[in-house]
């Protein structure tokens, strides 16, 4: 499980506000009806599994990367 309240990023601590707003806000737009199942963070990315069974990847930084 990620810890939201504090991410470092490049050695620099990074707003995990603006991290968390662009992962959902992705979702959402995206996968509007899609329910987050579980959040992991591996290495400098983060994998988000979903209730309909996609894998959603993002980076270190929030940004989409690719679907599973």
């Amino acid at each position: 499980m990620v810890n939201w309240s504090l991410i470092n990023s490049n050695g620099k601590k990074a707003s995990s506000a603006k991290i968390r707003k662009s992962i959902v806000s992705f979702i959402t737009k995206h996968h509007p009806c899609g329910v987050i199942d579980s959040i992991e963070k591996k290495y400098n990315a983060y994998k988000i599994n979903l209730m309909n069974g996609l894998c959603l990847i993002f980076d270190a930084d929030g940004r989409y990367i690719k679907t599973n």
